[in-house]
């Protein structure tokens, strides 16, 4: 007969006793008669728990309970526990080489456990590791050790030294010195929290996730993962490297990030700054949206680009960069400005070649320089930021007008 509080398995060396346990039966195991109550007061219905807020400094974890506690007359060898809801589905098993309880019957210690943990009798996770309590009145599963979680759906496998298994809340928790593996991603952490009736897996502290391919790294203190979107959420600042035959060829910095790992968006908002190593660029603006892959970049901010070679910088309402191939368009109160030559260029719109320093201005196009003193107006002019030409057209005569200064 089926009851709420599942059923509890006994296994030893020279026999095997099996028995689901109704309130008020008694259970003989090995030659010893034990009360039903005490598997019941395991398994019997349990208040659940909030997760352990995250802690950016300090880890906090459920300490073991001292062997004084546990009563020696009550441990036994080749223990499985399982623990079913009232329709009968599997919530949870434990296998164990030996399990103890404590003297007041409400927590269950194990040794070498290995267990599966289930979703209305759909399996979730495989885990394992070297010692666990099974928590009666928290109604948790506690595992320390050497862990090893595998969610069997997403093909995640996670490592650590602490595992809490919230059972009603569906809460995964894997602490201290925390690795990941994905077929998509790898990453290390403080602490990971897998809420799987939300979908979404976070990750804390001294975060590193590398993204495999194409290969990136985030390094941040908080990342989500909302896993049937395939997002990366940062809401913290957060660096982003991209590498190129594992040297990195380009660093983001933002305050918050968006990394979409279907489309490879990296959408990267506060205080953004990018540095490239080719084209020597650094890209400054409070959002940029930045598809890593293809090395493309769209602002639709006010944006700052930078070569630092050239002593060149430019500055928009709104920018878009092909960055293969060294080329921006930007548009609104443009502003171009050539240290070396001490000359600025004012238009609408601009097209900027970076390889060649060459551009295409449109738009109440105003130019000055220092020396020789010189300023130019007209509606389009073409030219170069680094050389000694430019040329201005669309004047209020409509004459062409061209200058030519010599350094």
């Amino acid at each position: 007969m089926n009851n709420r509080w599942g059923f509890f398995r006994f296994k030893t060396v020279e026999n095997q006793t099996q028995s689901k346990l109704i309130p008020g039966q008694w259970v003989s195991v090995t030659g010893k008669v034990l009360p039903a109550a005490i598997a019941i007061l395991i398994f019997m219905g349990l208040s659940g728990c909030s997760p352990p807020e995250p802690r950016e400094n300090e880890v906090t974890q459920t300490q073991p309970q001292s062997e004084e506690e546990f009563d020696n007359s009550l441990t036994l060898d080749d223990v499985t526990l399982e623990q079913a809801n009232e329709k009968g589905e599997l919530l949870w098993r434990v296998q164990s080489k030996q399990a103890s309880y404590s003297k007041d019957n409400r927590v269950a210690q194990v040794t070498q456990p290995m267990g599966e943990l289930f979703r209305d009798g759909k399996l979730l996770y495989k885990v394992e590791a070297e010692l666990g309590e099974v928590y009666q009145d928290s109604k948790r599963i506690v595992l320390r050790n050497n862990i090893v979680a595998t969610d069997v759906d997403r093909g995640l496998v996670l490592r650590g030294n602490f595992l809490e298994w919230i059972v009603d809340q569906e809460i995964l928790i894997v602490r201290n010195g925390v690795t990941g593996e994905h077929e998509k991603v790898h990453f290390v952490a403080s602490e990971v929290q897998a809420f799987n009736k939300e979908k979404r897996i976070e990750f804390w502290n001294q975060v590193k996730v590398n993204v495999k391919d194409p290969l990136i790294q985030l390094r941040t203190d908080h990342i989500i993962w909302e896993w049937e979107q395939e997002k990366l959420i940062a809401e913290v600042r957060v660096e982003v490297d991209r590498y190129q035959e594992q040297t990195v060829t380009d660093r983001a910095v933002a305050g918050e990030a968006i990394v979409d790992l279907k489309t490879e968006l990296a959408d990267l908002k506060k205080n953004v700054q990018i540095a490239m190593s080719e084209p020597p660029l650094q890209i400054a603006s409070n959002q940029i949206k930045w598809q890593y892959e293809q090395q493309k970049i769209e602002s639709p901010q006010p944006i700052t680009i930078i070569h630092r070679e050239e002593q060149v910088t430019v500055t928009a309402n709104q920018g878009w960069g092909d960055l293969k191939a060294e080329q921006f368009d930007l548009v609104g109160n443009v502003i171009g400005i050539g240290q070396k030559r001490q000359a600025q260029l004012n238009t609408e719109q601009l097209t900027w070649s970076v390889s060649q320093q060459q551009f295409q201005a449109q738009g109440d196009v105003v130019y000055r320089q220092i020396d020789p003193p010189l300023t130019l107006t007209g509606e389009r002019a073409v030219g170069e930021f680094t050389n000694n030409t430019i040329v201005v057209s669309g004047g209020q005569n409509g004459d062409q007008v061209v200058t030519e200064f010599v350094p």
